[in-house]
């Protein structure tokens, strides 16, 4: 019981003494970069990017073992934030590896910054925590194209509008 009691208390202390708050300041802090020619440029943390209108969708991938159900806002959506004309976004994943995408090419598709994978947060463990997907399941001609697959670019770090 004492034990109990005593956890509670230094739960609490670390809570107000702020040795906690890297924890919370974590959704604030940026994971994302986007940018646009002319110097445009804007970050995101993790609560900017879930109060964007979010799409999910169930589906199997060529990197995962069965169907998992995956959430995030549509890439589109986020780039028209910045350039509302745009069509090409390179983008680039925490390891350098870069691949320009054709908004245009996913016009019939929900392209996705998927942000959790069966309700969790997506971490760089499991290719987060920005993977870009598209339901897979739904459009089976999609995992057949390399180009498709080499646009599905996990730990993105930064969006480059290029147009």
């Amino acid at each position: 019981m004492q034990r109990h009691i005593f956890t509670r208390w230094l739960v609490a202390a670390l809570l107000l003494s702020g040795v906690m708050a890297p924890w919370a300041q974590a959704a604030q802090s940026p994971i994302l970069t986007l940018t646009a020619p002319g110097g445009v440029s804007k970050e995101y943390g993790l609560r900017e990017l879930g109060s964007l209108p979010q799409v999910a969708f169930e589906t199997e991938t060529p990197w995962t073992k069965g169907k998992h159900s995956y959430r995030g806002p549509l890439l589109r959506d986020l780039i028209r934030q910045i350039s509302p004309n745009a069509d090409r976004v390179n983008v680039v994943a925490l390891n350098n590896y870069s691949h320009e995408v054709r908004l245009s090419d996913y016009a019939d598709y929900p392209l996705i910054l998927a942000m959790s994978e069966n309700g969790k947060m997506l971490t760089r463990r499991n290719k987060g925590p920005l993977w870009l997907l598209v339901p897979f399941s739904d459009h089976p001609k999609l995992s057949e194209d390399p180009n498709v697959q080499a646009s599905m670019v996990w730990q993105i770090v930064r969006l480059e509008v290029l147009d």
